[in-house]
C-alpha cells in the first residue's frame, strides 16, 4: 500500500491510500471508530455549478438502499475535489471469479445477472443511471453474491462537458450506441449489463473494439455474432432475450431491467417467447434491418419516455422486496421493491416492441411425472441452482428437465413470494395485511396472547384500499382499535414513503419509539426518521461558542456534564442530537443557548456540517420509507411548496381533527417586544447599521407596547380586537424597513462564507419581522384576517401584550396546498359528527361532513374520498354509564352565574364521593374551575390536583400514583391523556365546550357566517363542540376491562333542540338522569 498523504478528508480521518487512478485516490479512513472507504476525485472543481452538481448527484445516489449495491453514506469537498464516503465493502472484482476468456453457463450467469439486474431496476425507479457499468463496478462478496458500486459520479449533461469525473477506457466497450454519442440513459445501463452477459456465456464481448469511434461504428454496421455459435449451451430463446436487449435503437430494448431480467428467467425456464422486434443481426430467427444513423442530439429519449410510463404501470403490479442475504445460489428471480414514482398517474401504453410471453400451461396439464418433480424442488433445490464449478469451468450443466419444471403456471402468476414481500397490487396488498393481523397471521404466531381486532382489521384493509386506489380517506377509530398499527402495517406492505403526522412531539415520541419498532420487529423491518423543528436539536457550533465566550465550562456543572457528553464517542453512536433523548436534565437557560436557531444557522458554510444533528435528521428522513413528523411542522412543509420534508407518496394524518385548528394557528402572524428587542440586540446589526435608526427603532417599539397596554387594559379578558390601523404600529414597520435598508448598504463585502450567510439570514428577519408588523397593524383585509392583541397569558398580569393577524379560512389553503399535492388519509377518535342537514340520507347521525368541509374535502366537491366509522371496540353498554342530570339550572352568566357556579360544584361533589375519588373533573373555564376547587376542597379527602399548580406531565404522573386522585383540568386534559385502569372511573364535564363567544377568530368567523346567511350554528358551532365532547368523555374507558361514569351537566340537553342530537353522535352507554343510577353502578365494585 501507498504512504498516505492526506492526514483528513472532511471529517474523516485517512488511515491508508488504497489505490489510485486517472480520476481519483481511493483511502481507507475512520469516523466515530469506524472505518470508511473514501473515494477522492483528483479532478477539480472549480465552477459553482459543477460543485451543485457533484453534490445533487451524490445525495441521489445516498438514497440508494439494495443489497447488491454498495451503499454511500456521504459526500462533500475537500478544496474543489469532491468525495464520497462508503462503509468498506468485503469482496473481490468479480474478473476474479470469472477469469477473461472462460465461459459460464445460462444458468450460472444468472447467479450474477438476476440480482444486478434487480439492483439497477431499483436504482432506475429512482431517476438514477449507473452509466458506468463494465465488470470493474461489480465486486463479489464472500458468500458469491454481486455488489454494484461505481456509479458514474457524472450526472448526464450536468457538468461541464470538458469536465469527466470517471476513467472512461473500461468503461467504452460495454457503452451503447446512443451513450458513445453522449446520450445515456436507462436503457444504456441495460444494453452494458447484456453486453456483460454475452461475455459470460461466450467468454467474449460482441464487439472486440475498445476505441468509441469504431465502436460505434461496428454497433451500426456489423450484425451482432449469435451467442449459440461460441457455446452451445445458450438455447434459442435465451439467445433471443440477450439480442433483444443489445438491439441497436433504445425503444426497442425491453421497456425496463425488470423485464429483461423476467424475459431471460423465462428463457431459462423454456417459456415460449413470441418475438416482436427485429434487431440487426442475420444469425437468429429474428429479421434483419438496415441499421439506422444516429439518433439526433436534439430529440428526447424514447428509451426514458418507455421506462417512465412502464414504470407508471409498475406501481400497479405486486413486488418482492429483497431482505435476507443474496443467495449464494441461482434462485428463481426476486421481484425487487418498487418505490413508486412521487407524480401524477397516467396511463401505461402497450409496449409493442416488448417480447411477449405465451401463457404457460395450466397445472392441470402437467404430467405426474412433472407435478412430482416440481414437490421435489425444495429438497433438490441445491442440486439445480449451486453453482458446483469453479470460475472458467465450462462443463457445469443443469438438468434441462428440471429447469423447465422448476416453476409451474400457478406459480408463475405469483408475485408476491415469500413473507416479506412488498405488495402494491389492489386486492393482494389488502389480503395480506388482513393476514398478517388475523388470529394465525404474523403477529399471533409471535406473540403468546394475541387476540384478533376486527375494527382494526377493518381499518387496515380500508387504508390498503386507499393507498391502491390513490385516493383519500377518513377513518374515525375508537379508543382501543390500534390506529396505528391499522395505518403502518398497509404503509410498510405497500412499499410506498408514508409521512405520519400526529398533534404534537408526544404523540410523535410514541409513535416512533413504541408502534414503530414493534412492527419493524414483527411485521417486516423498514427505515424510519422521527422529524422534528430545529429548535429540538442541539447545534454543535452554539455549543462551542458558548464554551469559548461564555465560559459555561468553568462555572456550571449542568454544562459541563452536556459538553462531556458531546465529547464522548461511545455516548454519541446512537445520539440524535435530539434534547429529549439526552438521558438528563439540561436546564432551560442552557438549551436556549445551545439548541439550533435557524435565523442563526450557516447551515453548509458552517464547520459542524458533516457532524450537525439537523443534517443528519433529513439525511435519515430522505432514506426512510416512514417520516413522523407533527402538524405543524407539515404545514410548514405545505407552505413553502414541500421542499422541507422528504417526497411522500401518501400522507397518514393521525388525530386529525386538530388539522383547522393547527392550520389557523401556524398561519397566525404574531408580534411580540421579544421579536424586536432580540433583533436590535443582534451583533451583526449593532456593528453594520446606523446607531440612530436603532434607537429610532427602539423608541417606536416602546411607544407602540405602550399603546397596545391601554387598548388591552379595559378589557377582562385581557384581549381586544383591532379594528383601525394602528399608527404606532404602521410607524414600526417603517422604522424597521429603514434599518432593514441601512443593514443591506453597510453589508461588508469582504466577508468569510458562513458570516456571509448569517448575515444574509439577518437582513431576511429584518425584511420579514417588518413585512409583518406592517401586516398585523395595517388591519387591511378584515374579509380574510382577524386582527387583535392579548396579552401573552390571558389573565397574567406580568405578560407583555402581543398582537396578531389570524386567517378567518383555512380551508382553501389545505384543499390547494395540502390535499390536492398529495393523497391524505385521514383518522383520530373524534372525526364524525352531527349535521344541520338531517334530510340529507348519508348525514343522519354521526357522519364527516363537517369535517370535510372545514379542510376542504367539501362532499359536493370530492365524491372519491372513502368514509368509515369503525364500530367500537370496547362495551360501553356494559362498562359504562352516562348521567345526564335534568334538575340543575342551564349555564348563566351575569347575576345568575355564581349561584350556577355553585350548583354544578354541589353536583360534582356528589359524584366524586360516589366515585371514590379516582375522578376526572373537566372544566371550559378557569374561573368555574377555581369556583369548583374552592368549594370542594374543604370537604375532599382524596389527594386533589388542580391544573396550573404543575405542569401537565407532572399532574398526569401524581393522578396515576395517587390512589383516589381527583384532577380538577382544563382544554389540554380534555385529549392526549392515557388513564387505563381503576385510577380513573368518572369523567365530569360541567358544560358543553362550546367556544367562547369573545375568542376573536371563533367571533369574526361566525360574524362572516351571519352575514353569509349560513347557519352558522348549526354547521359550525355546534359539530365543533360535540367533537370536544366525544374527546373529554372518551378519557374514561381505555382498555377492554375499564369501567365507569361519564357525567355531562348541561341540562340544554334536555331542553334545546339540538340536545337529541348530540346526545345520538356520543357513545352508546346506558343512559340515566337519576344519580341512584351512578350510585348503584359504583356499589356494584364493591
Amino acid at each position: 500500500m501507498a504512504e498516505v498523504e492526506l492526514q483528513q478528508i472532511g471529517n474523516y480521518a485517512i488511515t491508508e491510500l488504497l489505490r489510485m487512478s486517472s480520476t481519483s485516490n481511493f483511502y481507507l479512513g475512520t469516523y466515530r471508530k469506524k472505518n470508511m472507504l473514501i473515494k477522492k476525485l483528483t479532478i477539480p472543481l472549480t465552477a459553482p455549478e459543477d460543485k451543485v452538481a457533484f453534490l445533487a448527484r451524490t445525495k441521489q445516489l445516498t438514497k440508494l438502499r439494495d443489497r447488491s449495491i454498495v451503499a454511500i453514506m456521504d459526500s462533500g469537498f475537500a478544496g474543489d475535489y469532491g468525495y464520497i464516503v462508503m462503509e468498506p465493502p468485503s469482496g473481490d472484482p468479480l474478473s476474479e471469479r470469472i477469469k477473461p476468456g472462460s465461459m459460464l453457463d445460462p444458468v450460472s450467469a444468472k447467479t450474477y445477472f438476476s440480482p444486478l439486474a434487480i439492483a439497477l431496476h431499483n436504482a432506475h425507479l429512482r431517476k438514477i443511471i449507473h452509466g458506468n457499468l463494465q465488470p470493474a463496478s461489480i465486486l463479489v462478496d464472500a458468500q458469491g453474491a454481486p455488489l454494484l458500486n461505481d456509479f458514474a459520479l457524472t450526472p448526464p449533461t450536468s457538468l461541464s462537458s470538458q469536465i469527466k469525473l470517471e476513467d472512461e477506457d473500461a468503461a467504452i466497450p460495454y457503452m451503447a450506441p446512443e451513450h458513445l454519442q453522449g446520450q445515456p440513459d436507462y436503457a444504456s445501463d441495460q444494453y452494458a449489463l447484456a453486453i456483460m452477459l454475452y461475455e459470460w456465456l461466450c467468454g467474449q464481448r460482441p464487439y472486440a473494439s475498445s476505441e468509441r469511434e469504431q465502436l460505434l461504428h461496428d454497433q451500426q454496421h456489423s450484425p451482432l455474432p449469435s451467442l449459440r455459435t461460441h457455446n452451445t449451451k445458450v438455447s434459442e430463446l435465451t439467445e433471443q432475450v440477450i439480442l433483444q436487449a443489445l438491439a441497436l435503437k433504445p425503444e426497442q430494448r425491453f421497456p425496463h431491467m425488470q423485464a429483461f431480467a423476467t424475459a431471460y428467467l423465462n428463457a431459462l425456464l423454456g417459456l415460449a417467447i413470441k418475438p416482436t422486434i427485429t434487431t440487426n443481426t442475420t444469425t437468429t430467427t429474428t429479421t434483419t434491418t438496415t441499421p439506422t444513423s444516429p439518433r439526433s442530439s436534439k430529440k428526447a429519449s424514447p428509451s426514458k419516455v418507455a421506462l417512465e410510463r412502464a414504470l407508471d404501470e409498475l406501481e400497479q403490479q405486486a413486488t418482492q422486496e429483497q431482505e435476507e442475504p443474496a443467495p449464494t445460489t441461482p434462485t428463481a428471480l426476486a421481484t425487487p421493491t418498487i418505490k413508486p414514482k412521487r407524480k401524477k398517474k397516467v396511463a401505461a401504453p402497450s409496449l409493442k416492441n416488448a417480447i411477449q410471453l405465451q401463457s404457460p400451461e395450466s397445472p392441470s396439464t402437467h404430467s405426474e411425472e412433472q407435478q412430482e418433480a416440481v414437490h421435489k424442488v425444495s429438497e433438490t433445490d441445491a442440486q439445480v441452482s449451486a453453482p458446483a464449478y469453479t470460475p472458467g469451468d465450462t462443463n457445469h450443466t443443469v438438468d434441462e428437465e428440471k429447469i423447465k419444471n422448476f416453476i409451474t403456471a400457478d406459480m408463475q402468476d405469483d408475485e408476491i413470494g415469500d413473507e416479506q414481500a412488498t405488495i402494491t397490487n389492489n386486492s393482494k396488498l389488502a389480503i395480506r395485511v388482513e393476514e398478517d393481523l388475523r388470529q394465525g397471521g404474523i403477529l399471533s404466531q409471535s406473540l403468546p396472547g394475541y387476540e384478533e381486532r376486527p375494527a382494526q382489521i377493518e381499518m387496515a384493509t380500508l387504508v390498503s384500499q386507499a393507498i391502491n386506489r390513490h385516493v383519500p380517506a377518513i377513518i374515525e377509530a375508537a379508543t382501543g382499535t390500534g390506529k396505528s398499527l391499522a395505518y403502518l402495517v398497509p404503509v410498510v406492505r405497500s412499499g410506498q414513503v408514508a409521512i405520519i403526522s400526529t398533534a404534537n412531539k408526544a404523540l410523535q415520541e410514541q409513535l416512533y419509539y413504541k408502534d414503530i419498532p414493534f412492527v419493524q420487529k414483527h411485521i417486516k423491518h423498514f427505515d424510519a426518521a422521527l422529524v422534528k423543528g430545529v429548535n429540538n436539536y442541539i447545534c454543535l457550533d452554539r455549543v462551542e461558542a458558548e464554551r469559548v465566550t461564555w465560559q459555561f465550562h468553568t462555572q456550571n456543572k449542568e454544562f459541563q456534564r452536556f459538553y462531556d457528553f458531546l465529547n464522548d464517542p461511545e455516548a454519541l453512536l446512537d445520539f440524535s442530537g435530539d434534547f429529549e433523548t439526552l438521558g438528563f436534565h439540561l436546564p432551560a437557560d442552557i438549551r436556549g443557548k445551545v439548541a439550533t436557531d435557524s435565523d442563526q444557522c450557516a447551515w453548509t458554510k458552517c464547520s459542524f456540517f458533516e457532524e450537525c444533528f439537523v443534517h443528519q435528521m433529513r439525511d435519515r428522513a430522505e432514506r426512510a420509507q416512514v417520516i413522523v413528523v407533527n402538524h405543524t411542522l407539515l404545514l410548514l412543509d405545505a407552505a413553502i411548496g414541500g421542499f422541507l420534508l422528504p417526497e411522500r407518496d401518501m400522507i397518514i394524518l393521525d388525530e386529525a381533527h386538530h388539522l383547522e385548528e393547527e392550520a389557523t394557528r401556524s398561519f397566525t402572524i404574531t408580534i411580540t417586544s421579544a421579536q424586536i428587542l432580540t433583533l436590535l440586540a443582534q451583533r451583526m446589526l449593532k456593528d453594520h447599521s446606523q446607531m440612530s435608526l436603532q434607537d429610532d427603532t427602539m423608541r417606536a417599539a416602546q411607544v407602540l407596547w405602550s399603546r397596545l397596554e391601554q387598548m388591552v387594559m379595559p378589557s377582562f379578558k385581557g384581549r381586544t380586537n383591532l379594528d383601525a390601523p394602528v399608527e404606532e404600529g404602521l410607524r414600526l414597520a417603517t422604522k424597521l424597513s429603514d434599518l432593514t435598508d441601512s443593514l443591506r448598504r453597510q453589508r461588508p463585502k469582504d466577508l468569510p462564507d458562513k458570516e456571509g450567510q448569517l448575515y444574509d439570514k439577518l437582513l431576511k428577519r429584518a425584511q420579514n419581522l417588518s413585512e409583518n408588523v406592517r401586516t398585523v397593524f395595517s388591519v387591511a383585509d378584515s374579509s380574510k384576517f382577524v386582527y387583535y392583541a392579548e396579552r401573552a397569558e390571558a389573565g397574567s398580569r406580568s405578560n407583555s401584550v402581543q398582537a396578531s393577524a389570524a386567517p378567518l379560512d383555512v380551508t382553501t389553503w389545505l384543499k390547494e396546498r395540502l390535499f390536492d399535492k398529495c393523497n391524505v388519509i385521514s383518522t383520530s377518535a373524534t372525526l364524525a359528527t352531527v349535521s344541520p342537514r338531517a334530510s340529507r340520507t348519508e348525514e343522519k347521525g354521526p357522519n364527516f361532513s363537517y369535517f370535510r368541509r372545514r379542510i376542504g374535502l367539501d362532499p359536493e366537491e370530492r365524491s372519491d374520498v372513502m368514509e368509515r366509522i369503525l364500530p367500537l371496540t370496547f362495551d360501553y353498554e356494559s362498562n359504562a354509564l352516562l348521567y345526564l342530570p335534568r334538575h340543575l339550572p342551564a349555564p348563566a352568566y351575569g347575576e345568575g352565574a355564581e349561584d350556577y357556579m355553585t350548583d354544578i360544584a354541589r353536583e360534582m361533589y356528589r359524584l366524586v364521593k360516589r366515585s371514590r375519588g379516582r375522578a376526572f373533573l373537566l372544566f371550559s373555564s378557569r374561573r368555574m374551575l377555581d369556583y369548583a376547587y374552592d368549594l370542594m376542597a374543604p370537604h375532599l379527602d382524596y389527594p386533589l390536583l388542580k391544573q396550573g399548580d404543575a405542569t401537565r406531565i407532572e399532574l398526569t404522573r401524581r393522578f396515576r400514583a395517587e390512589e383516589g386522585a381527583v384532577l380538577f383540568g382544563l382544554k389540554s386534559f380534555w385529549e392526549g391523556v392515557d388513564i387505563a385502569g381503576d385510577a380513573l372511573s368518572l369523567v365530569v364535564i360541567d358544560k358543553l365546550p362550546f367556544d367562547p363567544p369573545d375568542d376573536p377568530v371563533h367571533e369574526a368567523r361566525v360574524a362572516q357566517m351571519k352575514a353569509a346567511g349560513e347557519n352558522w350554528f348549526g354547521t359550525y358551532v355546534l359539530p365543533q363542540a360535540v367533537l370536544r365532547l366525544k374527546q373529554g368523555i372518551g378519557r374514561l374507558l381505555r382498555s377492554r376491562a375499564d369501567r365507569g361514569v361519564m357525567a355531562i351537566l348541561d341540562t340544554r340537553l334536555h331542553t334545546k333542540g339540538y340536545g337529541r342530537m348530540v346526545i345520538d353522535a356520543l357513545p352508546p352507554a346506558r343512559r340515566t338522569s337519576n344519580i341512584q343510577d351512578v350510585t348503584r353502578f359504583f356499589a356494584e365494585e364493591e
